[in-house]
Protein backbone atom coordinates (compact mmCIF):
# COMPACT_ATOMS: atom_id res chain seq x y z
CA UNK A 1 0.00 0.00 0.00
CA UNK A 2 2.82 2.35 1.04
CA UNK A 3 4.61 1.58 -2.77
CA UNK A 4 1.61 2.50 -4.30
CA UNK A 5 0.69 5.64 -2.22
CA UNK A 6 4.88 6.62 -3.32
CA UNK A 7 4.55 5.95 -6.98
CA UNK A 8 1.35 7.99 -7.42
CA UNK A 9 3.45 11.02 -5.39
CA UNK A 10 5.67 10.74 -7.82
CA UNK A 11 3.41 10.59 -11.02
CA UNK A 12 1.71 13.75 -9.14
CA UNK A 13 4.79 15.54 -8.96
CA UNK A 14 6.03 14.98 -12.72
CA UNK A 15 2.18 15.73 -13.48
CA UNK A 16 2.71 19.21 -11.80
CA UNK A 17 6.04 19.57 -13.31
CA UNK A 18 4.95 19.17 -16.66
CA UNK A 19 2.46 21.61 -16.20
CA UNK A 20 4.35 23.94 -14.97
CA UNK A 21 6.60 23.34 -17.73
CA UNK A 22 3.88 24.14 -19.98
CA UNK A 23 3.03 27.48 -18.31
CA UNK A 24 6.05 28.66 -18.61
CA UNK A 25 6.42 28.23 -22.13
CA UNK A 26 2.96 28.99 -22.49
CA UNK A 27 4.13 32.42 -21.28
CA UNK A 28 6.79 33.68 -23.90
CA UNK A 29 5.03 36.01 -26.15
CA UNK A 30 5.59 35.26 -29.65
CA UNK A 31 8.07 36.70 -31.73
CA UNK A 32 7.08 40.05 -33.75
CA UNK A 33 8.79 42.01 -36.44
CA UNK A 34 6.02 44.74 -35.78
CA UNK A 35 8.41 47.28 -34.56
CA UNK A 36 7.56 51.14 -36.14
CA UNK A 37 9.54 52.74 -33.82
CA UNK A 38 12.95 51.26 -35.86
CA UNK A 39 12.45 53.57 -39.43
CA UNK A 40 12.20 56.53 -36.64
CA UNK A 41 15.35 55.29 -35.06
CA UNK A 42 16.98 54.87 -38.83
CA UNK A 43 15.80 58.30 -39.54
CA UNK A 44 17.52 59.90 -36.34
CA UNK A 45 20.81 58.28 -37.72
CA UNK A 46 20.79 59.75 -40.79
CA UNK A 47 19.76 63.24 -39.97
CA UNK A 48 22.61 63.14 -37.06
CA UNK A 49 25.39 62.43 -39.97
CA UNK A 50 24.31 64.37 -42.30
CA UNK A 51 24.15 66.91 -39.91
CA UNK A 52 27.51 66.50 -38.83
CA UNK A 53 29.06 65.50 -42.73
CA UNK A 54 27.80 69.22 -43.83
CA UNK A 55 29.20 70.97 -41.24
CA UNK A 56 32.34 68.94 -41.55
CA UNK A 57 32.26 70.13 -45.33
CA UNK A 58 31.19 74.05 -44.55
CA UNK A 59 34.32 74.10 -42.33
CA UNK A 60 36.80 73.26 -44.35
CA UNK A 61 35.69 74.75 -47.93
CA UNK A 62 37.69 77.82 -48.95
CA UNK A 63 34.59 78.57 -51.68
CA UNK A 64 31.83 78.73 -49.19
CA UNK A 65 29.37 77.41 -51.79
CA UNK A 66 26.93 75.44 -49.30
CA UNK A 67 24.70 76.24 -46.93
CA UNK A 68 24.77 73.64 -44.02
CA UNK A 69 21.15 75.03 -42.70
CA UNK A 70 20.20 74.05 -45.91
CA UNK A 71 21.51 70.43 -45.95
CA UNK A 72 20.23 70.26 -42.92
CA UNK A 73 16.72 71.04 -43.65
CA UNK A 74 16.73 69.24 -46.46
CA UNK A 75 18.16 66.15 -44.20
CA UNK A 76 14.46 66.18 -42.27
CA UNK A 77 12.30 65.81 -45.69
CA UNK A 78 13.88 62.03 -46.20
CA UNK A 79 11.41 59.60 -45.65
CA UNK A 80 12.27 55.80 -44.46
CA UNK A 81 10.07 53.35 -44.88
CA UNK A 82 10.44 49.06 -44.07
CA UNK A 83 8.39 46.63 -45.88
CA UNK A 84 6.08 44.17 -44.18
CA UNK A 85 8.54 42.13 -42.41
CA UNK A 86 8.76 38.12 -42.36
CA UNK A 87 10.03 36.10 -39.55
CA UNK A 88 12.38 33.64 -40.32
CA UNK A 89 16.11 32.30 -40.13
CA UNK A 90 19.69 33.96 -40.79
CA UNK A 91 22.86 32.53 -42.37
CA UNK A 92 23.65 31.26 -37.90
CA UNK A 93 19.92 29.65 -37.83
CA UNK A 94 18.92 33.02 -35.36
CA UNK A 95 15.30 34.02 -36.08
CA UNK A 96 15.76 37.30 -37.45
CA UNK A 97 12.96 39.56 -39.21
CA UNK A 98 13.59 39.67 -43.05
CA UNK A 99 12.10 43.35 -44.84
CA UNK A 100 13.26 45.91 -46.89
CA UNK A 101 14.44 49.46 -46.40
CA UNK A 102 13.36 52.27 -48.52
CA UNK A 103 14.80 55.73 -48.28
CA UNK A 104 12.99 58.26 -50.60
CA UNK A 105 14.69 61.51 -51.56
CA UNK A 106 12.41 64.39 -52.01
CA UNK A 107 11.68 64.78 -55.74
CA UNK A 108 12.31 68.48 -56.07
CA UNK A 109 15.48 68.42 -53.56
CA UNK A 110 17.02 65.39 -55.98
CA UNK A 111 16.31 66.85 -58.84
CA UNK A 112 18.70 70.12 -57.43
CA UNK A 113 20.88 67.64 -56.39
CA UNK A 114 21.68 66.60 -60.09
CA UNK A 115 21.83 69.54 -61.18
CA UNK A 116 24.34 71.59 -58.94
CA UNK A 117 26.48 68.76 -58.55
CA UNK A 118 29.21 69.91 -60.72
CA UNK A 119 29.65 73.02 -58.37
CA UNK A 120 30.49 70.86 -55.97
CA UNK A 121 31.76 67.33 -57.24
CA UNK A 122 33.04 69.02 -60.96
CA UNK A 123 32.60 67.09 -63.75
CA UNK A 124 31.64 63.65 -62.64
CA UNK A 125 29.35 61.19 -63.40
CA UNK A 126 27.00 61.71 -60.90
CA UNK A 127 25.04 59.04 -60.73
CA UNK A 128 27.83 56.45 -61.47
CA UNK A 129 29.67 58.03 -58.39
CA UNK A 130 26.82 57.30 -55.83
CA UNK A 131 25.98 54.10 -57.04
CA UNK A 132 29.83 52.95 -56.40
CA UNK A 133 29.59 54.50 -52.88
CA UNK A 134 26.53 52.01 -52.47
CA UNK A 135 28.23 48.79 -53.28
CA UNK A 136 29.94 48.10 -50.43
CA UNK A 137 26.69 49.05 -48.25
CA UNK A 138 24.17 46.81 -49.74
CA UNK A 139 22.13 49.74 -51.29
CA UNK A 140 20.60 50.20 -54.39
CA UNK A 141 20.00 52.87 -56.20
CA UNK A 142 16.47 53.59 -58.41
CA UNK A 143 16.27 57.17 -59.20
CA UNK A 144 15.42 58.75 -55.64
CA UNK A 145 15.48 55.77 -54.00
CA UNK A 146 17.54 53.79 -52.05
CA UNK A 147 16.63 50.26 -50.75
CA UNK A 148 18.44 47.72 -49.30
CA UNK A 149 17.27 44.05 -48.05
CA UNK A 150 16.93 44.41 -44.31
CA UNK A 151 16.88 42.32 -41.18
CA UNK A 152 16.73 42.86 -37.74
CA UNK A 153 16.11 41.22 -34.27
CA UNK A 154 12.36 40.23 -33.49
CA UNK A 155 10.87 41.66 -30.75
CA UNK A 156 9.32 39.34 -27.56
CA UNK A 157 11.44 36.62 -28.41
CA UNK A 158 12.47 36.24 -24.29
CA UNK A 159 9.91 37.88 -22.79
CA UNK A 160 8.08 36.16 -20.17
CA UNK A 161 4.46 37.24 -19.48
CA UNK A 162 4.34 38.71 -16.22
CA UNK A 163 7.71 38.01 -14.99
CA UNK A 164 10.29 40.95 -14.67
CA UNK A 165 12.67 39.42 -17.11
CA UNK A 166 13.21 41.89 -19.97
CA UNK A 167 13.84 41.26 -24.00
CA UNK A 168 16.76 40.25 -25.77
CA UNK A 169 15.77 41.60 -28.58
CA UNK A 170 14.69 45.17 -27.62
CA UNK A 171 14.50 48.12 -30.03
CA UNK A 172 17.32 48.80 -32.10
CA UNK A 173 19.96 45.74 -30.43
CA UNK A 174 20.32 44.07 -33.25
CA UNK A 175 20.62 45.19 -37.05
CA UNK A 176 23.25 46.53 -39.59
CA UNK A 177 24.05 50.24 -38.18
CA UNK A 178 27.14 50.28 -39.99
CA UNK A 179 25.20 49.81 -43.39
CA UNK A 180 22.65 52.97 -42.14
CA UNK A 181 25.86 54.72 -41.13
CA UNK A 182 27.55 54.71 -44.42
CA UNK A 183 24.37 55.28 -46.62
CA UNK A 184 23.64 58.55 -44.20
CA UNK A 185 27.62 59.47 -45.43
CA UNK A 186 26.49 59.13 -49.37
CA UNK A 187 23.19 60.61 -49.03
CA UNK A 188 25.03 63.23 -47.31
CA UNK A 189 27.41 64.13 -49.51
CA UNK A 190 24.64 64.30 -52.49
CA UNK A 191 22.78 66.37 -50.04
CA UNK A 192 25.47 68.91 -50.47
CA UNK A 193 24.97 69.77 -54.19
CA UNK A 194 21.33 70.82 -53.12
CA UNK A 195 22.91 72.73 -50.14
CA UNK A 196 24.73 75.47 -52.55
CA UNK A 197 23.91 78.68 -51.91
CA UNK A 198 21.67 81.17 -54.25
CA UNK A 199 25.31 83.12 -55.19
CA UNK A 200 28.58 81.74 -55.42
CA UNK A 201 31.82 83.18 -55.62
CA UNK A 202 33.46 82.50 -58.31
CA UNK A 203 37.56 84.20 -59.68
CA UNK A 204 36.47 86.85 -57.31
CA UNK A 205 32.54 87.80 -58.38
CA UNK A 206 29.44 86.50 -57.11
CA UNK A 207 27.36 84.65 -59.43
CA UNK A 208 23.73 82.80 -59.09
CA UNK A 209 24.21 79.31 -59.07
CA UNK A 210 22.73 78.76 -62.49
CA UNK A 211 24.96 80.65 -63.74
CA UNK A 212 27.92 79.45 -61.86
CA UNK A 213 27.06 75.90 -63.16
CA UNK A 214 27.19 77.71 -66.94
CA UNK A 215 30.98 78.45 -66.23
CA UNK A 216 31.70 75.15 -64.98
CA UNK A 217 30.23 73.42 -68.32
CA UNK A 218 31.95 76.69 -70.25
CA UNK A 219 34.19 79.05 -68.77
CA UNK A 220 34.23 81.07 -71.61
CA UNK A 221 30.22 81.90 -71.23
CA UNK A 222 29.12 85.69 -71.02
CA UNK A 223 27.30 85.94 -67.92
CA UNK A 224 26.80 88.83 -65.62
CA UNK A 225 28.15 88.29 -62.30
CA UNK A 226 25.40 89.26 -59.63
CA UNK A 227 27.23 91.73 -57.67
CA UNK A 228 27.09 94.53 -60.78
CA UNK A 229 23.54 94.79 -59.57
CA UNK A 230 21.61 97.79 -61.09
CA UNK A 231 21.04 101.22 -59.69
CA UNK A 232 17.34 100.53 -59.30
CA UNK A 233 17.88 97.01 -57.26
CA UNK A 234 20.19 98.95 -54.94
CA UNK A 235 17.60 101.22 -54.76
CA UNK A 236 15.21 98.58 -53.64
CA UNK A 237 17.29 96.92 -51.15
CA UNK A 238 18.22 100.17 -49.49
CA UNK A 239 15.20 100.90 -48.84
CA UNK A 240 13.96 97.52 -47.51
CA UNK A 241 16.82 97.60 -45.39
CA UNK A 242 15.60 100.95 -43.65
CA UNK A 243 17.59 103.49 -45.38
CA UNK A 244 16.57 106.32 -46.93
CA UNK A 245 16.54 107.26 -50.26
CA UNK A 246 15.69 110.15 -52.54
CA UNK A 247 12.78 110.20 -55.00
CA UNK A 248 10.43 108.27 -52.32
CA UNK A 249 7.48 109.11 -54.30
CA UNK A 250 8.78 107.66 -57.64
CA UNK A 251 9.57 104.85 -55.92
CA UNK A 252 5.82 104.47 -54.45
CA UNK A 253 4.34 105.16 -58.08
CA UNK A 254 7.03 102.14 -59.47
CA UNK A 255 6.15 99.91 -56.54
CA UNK A 256 2.64 100.90 -57.30
CA UNK A 257 3.35 99.92 -61.22
CA UNK A 258 4.79 96.53 -60.53
CA UNK A 259 1.73 95.42 -58.45
CA UNK A 260 0.12 96.38 -61.15
CA UNK A 261 1.59 94.63 -63.59
CA UNK A 262 2.00 91.60 -61.27
CA UNK A 263 -1.63 91.25 -60.99
CA UNK A 264 -2.11 91.86 -64.66
CA UNK A 265 0.22 89.47 -65.63
CA UNK A 266 2.32 91.03 -67.21
CA UNK A 267 6.24 91.42 -65.36
CA UNK A 268 8.70 92.52 -67.53
CA UNK A 269 12.53 91.05 -67.65
CA UNK A 270 13.68 93.99 -66.70
CA UNK A 271 11.15 94.01 -63.46
CA UNK A 272 11.75 90.02 -63.17
CA UNK A 273 15.90 90.67 -63.14
CA UNK A 274 15.87 93.40 -60.73
CA UNK A 275 13.70 90.88 -58.52
CA UNK A 276 16.43 88.36 -58.58
CA UNK A 277 19.14 91.26 -57.96
CA UNK A 278 17.28 92.76 -54.87
CA UNK A 279 17.15 88.92 -53.45
CA UNK A 280 20.71 88.18 -54.32
CA UNK A 281 21.62 91.12 -52.38
CA UNK A 282 19.50 90.10 -49.40
CA UNK A 283 20.64 87.03 -49.03
CA UNK A 284 24.51 88.12 -49.59
CA UNK A 285 23.22 90.60 -46.83
CA UNK A 286 22.36 88.00 -43.91
CA UNK A 287 24.96 85.42 -44.99
CA UNK A 288 27.73 88.33 -44.33
CA UNK A 289 25.86 89.06 -41.49
CA UNK A 290 25.30 85.74 -40.33
CA UNK A 291 29.15 84.38 -40.58
CA UNK A 292 30.34 87.60 -38.59
CA UNK A 293 27.98 87.00 -35.14
CA UNK A 294 30.17 85.86 -32.42
CA UNK A 295 30.05 81.94 -32.73
CA UNK A 296 28.20 81.64 -29.10
CA UNK A 297 25.47 83.73 -30.38
CA UNK A 298 25.23 82.20 -33.40
CA UNK A 299 24.99 78.61 -32.26
CA UNK A 300 22.33 79.90 -29.87
CA UNK A 301 19.88 80.89 -33.18
CA UNK A 302 20.61 78.33 -34.72
CA UNK A 303 17.61 75.94 -33.81
CA UNK A 304 15.51 79.36 -34.15
CA UNK A 305 17.34 80.12 -37.80
CA UNK A 306 16.72 76.69 -39.49
CA UNK A 307 13.15 76.80 -38.32
CA UNK A 308 13.33 80.82 -39.89
CA UNK A 309 13.99 79.02 -42.76
CA UNK A 310 11.58 76.21 -43.10
CA UNK A 311 8.73 78.87 -42.20
CA UNK A 312 9.90 81.38 -45.01
CA UNK A 313 10.37 78.71 -47.68
CA UNK A 314 6.57 77.45 -46.83
CA UNK A 315 5.21 81.14 -46.98
CA UNK A 316 6.53 82.43 -49.71
CA UNK A 317 5.85 79.32 -51.86
CA UNK A 318 2.29 79.45 -50.55
CA UNK A 319 2.21 82.92 -52.06
CA UNK A 320 3.63 82.02 -55.21
CA UNK A 321 1.42 78.75 -55.94
CA UNK A 322 -1.33 81.43 -56.90
CA UNK A 323 0.80 82.82 -59.40
CA UNK A 324 -0.83 82.84 -63.06
CA UNK A 325 2.50 81.86 -64.80
CA UNK A 326 5.92 80.64 -64.22
CA UNK A 327 6.81 84.30 -64.42
CA UNK A 328 4.76 85.54 -61.69
CA UNK A 329 5.46 82.62 -59.42
CA UNK A 330 9.08 83.63 -59.46
CA UNK A 331 8.24 86.82 -58.99
CA UNK A 332 5.96 86.33 -56.35
CA UNK A 333 8.47 84.03 -54.79
CA UNK A 334 11.19 86.45 -55.05
CA UNK A 335 9.46 89.59 -54.15
CA UNK A 336 8.09 87.46 -50.58
CA UNK A 337 11.71 85.74 -49.96
CA UNK A 338 13.66 89.05 -50.08
CA UNK A 339 10.99 91.19 -47.93
CA UNK A 340 11.14 88.39 -45.24
CA UNK A 341 15.03 88.09 -45.28
CA UNK A 342 15.52 91.77 -44.58
CA UNK A 343 13.21 92.02 -42.23
CA UNK A 344 15.17 89.01 -40.37
CA UNK A 345 18.01 91.01 -40.99
CA UNK A 346 17.40 93.88 -39.14
CA UNK A 347 16.40 91.38 -36.27
CA UNK A 348 19.91 89.61 -36.59
CA UNK A 349 21.37 92.89 -36.51
CA UNK A 350 20.39 92.94 -32.54
CA UNK A 351 22.65 90.08 -32.16
CA UNK A 352 25.60 91.67 -34.16
CA UNK A 353 28.56 93.71 -32.17
CA UNK A 354 29.99 94.90 -36.15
Amino acid sequence: MKKNLFIYGLIGAMALTACSKSKEEKGLEPLSCDNPQLSSEIQKTLQTVIDNNANQFVQSDARHFVDADKVMSAAKELTVSLSAAELGKDANNKQVCNSNLSITVPENIWKDIQTYAPLVNGKTDYAAHIKEQLQSNGFTMQNNVFTKPFQYTPLGSSIKAGSAASATATLGSDYDKSAIQNVAITLGNALLAYGVKDTVNVGGHLYHRADALTLIHNPGAQVKPVDQISVEAQKASAILNGQSVVTTTVNNNRTNSVENNVNGNQISARQLQEARDNNANANNNINHLWVNLDDSVRNTLRPEERKWIENKVSQCKAQAANAKSSVQSEYTYLQCETKLTNERINYLKGYSLH
